[in-house]
């Protein structure tokens, strides 16, 4: 049994992950350029968020993974489970969202070994949670040897750092305790995001940026920030 045979997901909203879809255009464009295929993973009872994930990276090869079968005229999709993505080598990016949410602590780092079969030398791989209409996602990025966590909002919910916590990675949810590092680190963004003193959510999620946190200027201006995980 393969770790994608568990029971079937849900259909996905179409625009859930298109933040992420603009993330990947404009901070990894890299690996982007034909080295090698991006492989949305685990999309769900249809493919759609795989079809938006196509139609933003034109000329890229995309394909969907999925235990069960799937159709679609736009985008290529494959029967399979996590070690599918190794025979797609090369692959430059795999994206398993919403996928391992259920899985049992000790499973996780097994199976993102496996999502990582494939990768490319300096290849990423994104796994995390989103709620339901994507308004807010967590997501780990593992590349070359890297990690962090990415933090997305588009602030429809408004803007608090603890908004973050029921989507942490599966591993790390129940680890938000006071003596942690992820625990310092959303009681300090959130000291930072009060001490802002302003109605607006951007405004106190902008003013709120700084060390441990990281942003280009696309992802500040777009709701996103990265901390690198500890090694």
């Amino acid at each position: 049994m393969t770790p994608l045979s568990r029971a079937v997901r849900p259909r996905t909203r179409a625009g859930r992950l298109a933040a992420l879809d603009a993330w990947l255009v404009h901070e990894v464009p890299e690996l982007l350029d034909g080295r090698g295929c991006v492989v949305d993973v685990g999309f769900g009872l249809t493919p759609v968020t795989t079809e938006e994930l196509a139609r933003a990276l034109p000329g890229v090869r995309v394909v969907g993974v999925e235990r069960h079968a799937a159709s679609s005229g736009a985008v290529e999709l494959m029967v399979g489970g996590f070690e599918t993505v190794a025979a797609l080598a090369p692959v430059a990016v795999v994206r398993a969202m919403n996928v391992l949410r259920g899985y049992r602590e000790e499973e996780v780092e097994p199976a993102r070994a496996l999502l990582a079969q494939g990768l490319v030398p300096d290849g990423l791989l994104v796994e995390g949670s989103s709620d339901t209409e994507g308004h807010v996602l967590v997501a780990h990025l593992r590349r070359a040897g890297r990690r962090a966590l990415l933090f997305h909002t588009d602030f429809t919910r408004g803007f608090s750092p603890w908004l973050f916590r029921d989507w942490l990675p599966r591993e790390l949810r129940r680890r938000v305790t006071p003596g942690t590092a992820l625990f310092q680190l959303f009681s300090g963004w959130e000291a930072r995001a009060k001490a802002a003193a302003v109605d607006s959510a951007r405004k106190r999620f902008l003013a709120s940026l700084a060390a441990p946190l990281l942003a280009s200027d696309w992802e500040r201006e777009n709701g996103f920030a990265r901390w690198p995980l500890p090694e």
